[in-house]
Protein backbone atom coordinates (compact mmCIF):
# COMPACT_ATOMS: atom_id res chain seq x y z
CA UNK A 1 0.00 0.00 0.00
CA UNK A 2 1.54 3.20 -1.03
CA UNK A 3 1.58 6.85 1.11
CA UNK A 4 -1.59 8.00 -1.63
CA UNK A 5 -3.84 4.78 -0.90
CA UNK A 6 -3.13 5.97 3.05
CA UNK A 7 -3.59 9.37 2.53
CA UNK A 8 -7.19 8.36 0.48
CA UNK A 9 -7.94 5.87 3.75
CA UNK A 10 -7.00 8.58 6.18
CA UNK A 11 -8.99 11.31 4.66
CA UNK A 12 -11.95 9.20 4.27
CA UNK A 13 -11.79 7.88 7.82
CA UNK A 14 -11.66 11.45 8.82
CA UNK A 15 -14.62 12.47 6.68
CA UNK A 16 -16.82 9.57 7.59
CA UNK A 17 -15.95 10.19 11.79
CA UNK A 18 -16.52 13.67 11.43
CA UNK A 19 -19.79 13.44 9.30
CA UNK A 20 -21.83 10.59 10.79
CA UNK A 21 -22.77 11.83 13.92
CA UNK A 22 -24.58 14.26 11.85
CA UNK A 23 -26.96 11.73 10.58
CA UNK A 24 -28.46 10.70 13.71
CA UNK A 25 -28.40 13.33 15.83
CA UNK A 26 -28.06 16.62 13.54
CA UNK A 27 -28.67 18.98 16.45
CA UNK A 28 -26.73 17.93 18.86
CA UNK A 29 -23.67 17.67 16.38
CA UNK A 30 -24.00 21.01 15.52
CA UNK A 31 -23.87 22.01 19.16
CA UNK A 32 -21.09 20.16 19.51
CA UNK A 33 -19.26 21.93 16.67
CA UNK A 34 -20.35 24.86 18.08
CA UNK A 35 -18.47 24.18 21.46
CA UNK A 36 -15.18 23.08 19.27
CA UNK A 37 -14.87 26.32 17.83
CA UNK A 38 -16.16 28.27 21.27
CA UNK A 39 -12.27 30.07 22.08
CA UNK A 40 -9.36 31.23 19.69
CA UNK A 41 -7.16 28.72 21.57
CA UNK A 42 -9.43 26.01 20.71
CA UNK A 43 -9.58 26.85 16.57
CA UNK A 44 -5.92 26.97 16.79
CA UNK A 45 -5.34 23.99 18.06
CA UNK A 46 -7.79 22.57 15.31
CA UNK A 47 -5.45 24.12 12.70
CA UNK A 48 -2.31 22.24 14.85
CA UNK A 49 -3.73 19.36 14.04
CA UNK A 50 -4.23 19.81 10.61
CA UNK A 51 -0.66 21.26 9.59
CA UNK A 52 0.54 17.84 9.34
CA UNK A 53 -2.46 15.99 7.10
CA UNK A 54 -1.99 19.23 4.75
CA UNK A 55 1.74 18.78 4.33
CA UNK A 56 1.40 15.16 3.83
CA UNK A 57 -1.06 15.44 1.81
CA UNK A 58 0.40 18.10 -0.89
CA UNK A 59 4.21 16.26 -0.22
CA UNK A 60 3.50 12.41 -0.37
CA UNK A 61 1.68 11.84 -3.63
CA UNK A 62 4.34 12.29 -5.80
CA UNK A 63 2.82 13.25 -9.42
CA UNK A 64 1.32 11.43 -12.41
CA UNK A 65 -2.00 10.26 -11.63
CA UNK A 66 -4.67 11.99 -11.73
CA UNK A 67 -5.73 10.61 -7.84
CA UNK A 68 -2.41 12.50 -7.42
CA UNK A 69 -3.40 15.21 -8.41
CA UNK A 70 -6.87 15.37 -6.98
CA UNK A 71 -5.43 14.77 -3.18
CA UNK A 72 -2.24 17.47 -3.76
CA UNK A 73 -5.39 19.80 -4.55
CA UNK A 74 -7.03 18.48 -1.40
CA UNK A 75 -3.79 19.56 0.31
CA UNK A 76 -3.24 23.01 -0.90
CA UNK A 77 -7.20 23.55 0.21
CA UNK A 78 -6.54 22.15 3.59
CA UNK A 79 -3.20 24.36 3.74
CA UNK A 80 -4.97 27.18 3.30
CA UNK A 81 -7.76 26.68 5.80
CA UNK A 82 -5.02 25.36 8.19
CA UNK A 83 -3.24 28.78 7.80
CA UNK A 84 -6.48 30.61 8.23
CA UNK A 85 -7.44 28.93 11.54
CA UNK A 86 -3.74 29.57 13.03
CA UNK A 87 -3.38 32.81 11.97
CA UNK A 88 -6.96 34.37 11.89
CA UNK A 89 -9.03 32.10 13.99
CA UNK A 90 -11.29 35.12 15.83
CA UNK A 91 -12.73 35.66 11.80
CA UNK A 92 -13.20 31.79 11.69
CA UNK A 93 -14.94 31.42 14.87
CA UNK A 94 -17.14 34.34 13.81
CA UNK A 95 -18.07 32.69 10.24
CA UNK A 96 -18.60 29.31 11.54
CA UNK A 97 -20.40 30.74 14.96
CA UNK A 98 -23.10 32.03 12.10
CA UNK A 99 -23.02 29.11 9.33
CA UNK A 100 -23.77 26.71 12.77
CA UNK A 101 -26.25 29.00 14.24
CA UNK A 102 -28.06 29.13 10.74
CA UNK A 103 -28.22 25.71 10.10
CA UNK A 104 -29.29 25.07 13.49
CA UNK A 105 -32.38 27.67 13.37
CA UNK A 106 -33.23 27.78 10.05
CA UNK A 107 -32.10 24.22 8.05
CA UNK A 108 -34.64 21.43 8.73
CA UNK A 109 -33.23 17.98 10.48
CA UNK A 110 -33.73 15.56 7.69
CA UNK A 111 -32.09 18.20 5.19
CA UNK A 112 -28.93 18.15 7.67
CA UNK A 113 -29.29 14.31 7.74
CA UNK A 114 -29.22 14.17 3.70
CA UNK A 115 -26.09 16.54 4.22
CA UNK A 116 -24.65 14.20 6.32
CA UNK A 117 -25.32 10.97 4.70
CA UNK A 118 -24.07 12.39 1.24
CA UNK A 119 -21.23 13.21 3.08
CA UNK A 120 -20.23 10.00 4.84
CA UNK A 121 -20.96 7.92 1.18
CA UNK A 122 -17.86 10.15 0.05
CA UNK A 123 -16.20 9.27 2.84
CA UNK A 124 -16.35 5.78 2.07
CA UNK A 125 -15.61 6.26 -1.18
CA UNK A 126 -12.38 7.35 -0.60
CA UNK A 127 -11.92 4.60 1.75
CA UNK A 128 -12.49 2.42 -0.97
CA UNK A 129 -10.36 4.50 -3.30
CA UNK A 130 -7.29 3.84 -0.82
CA UNK A 131 -8.26 0.00 -0.17
CA UNK A 132 -8.09 -0.38 -4.13
CA UNK A 133 -4.73 1.66 -4.63
CA UNK A 134 -5.97 4.71 -6.16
Amino acid sequence: MNSLSILYILIGSLVVAARAPMVIAPRATLRWYDGLISTDSRVRWIGVGFAPLALAMVVLPGGGSRSADVMIALGCAFGVATAWLLLAPATYRRIAHGVVGFLESSVDQMILRLAGLLAVVVGVWMISLGAAGC
